[in-house]
């Protein structure tokens, strides 16, 4: 999840990028469901009790990019049971398409890494339904509604062979090329490569 967070913002930018060099192409980013540790309670768990408990300790998280230069992960609180957020963020994209559920990603990612949010709760989830304009968000929260299906969705996720996250399959619409498949927070070069090898062949 935490490099989930580092290679939003690094897509983000090579969109960006894209765009400005002139990229007429749509590009539709489109999140799935996917739990590294569906174990945690259902609360969330202290950040450092947590790592202590899984790893012995934090050390893993020093070379995380960004944090060292104090530009990421800077209020990092809680490792939160992430199954009502990602609801949430399902639902964003059921209301307001893929750039509503996109935003909502990073909604929840700015929450939990700097603003020291518990996701796990529901008055901070409702917090973001707010900011994102969810409405009705409360009663779907409080209901089960989908949580069967994102569970369903992430299986489907781990039964394809992906074992961990950021993992990305990006394919262009205009072409019957095959989709081209990475792994991990990859900088940004990677994805204005991916995006110009997929126009071309458009």
């Amino acid at each position: 999840m935490t490099l989930v967070y580092v290679a939003k913002d690094n897509l983000d930018e090579a969109v960006a990028k894209y765009r400005a060099s002139g990229g007429v192409a749509e590009i539709e980013v489109n999140w799935q469901p996917f739990f590294i540790d569906p174990g945690t309670k259902s609360t969330g768990e202290d950040y450092n009790a947590y790592c202590r408990r899984r790893w012995g300790g934090d050390g893993w998280t020093s070379s995380l990019p960004g944090k060292r230069q104090g530009q990421k992960f800077t209020n990092w609180k809680t490792w939160p049971n992430t199954l009502q957020a990602v609801r949430l963020i399902h639902r964003a994209g059921e209301v307001g398409g893929w750039e509503l559920q996109h935003k909502a990603k990073g909604v929840i990612f700015r929450m939990i890494y700097e603003d020291g949010l518990n996701v796990s709760d529901l008055s901070v989830l409702l917090q973001a339904a707010q900011e994102l304009g969810i409405e009705g968000a409360e009663d779907y929260l409080r209901s089960d509604k989908d949580s069967d299906g994102v569970k369903r969705m992430a299986q489907q996720a781990s039964r394809m062979g992906i074992s961990g996250v950021p993992f990305f399959v990006v394919q262009s619409a205009q072409s019957d090329e095959d989709p081209i498949t990475f792994s991990g927070a990859q900088p940004v070069k990677t994805f204005e490569k991916v995006f110009k090898t997929l126009t071309a062949a458009a």
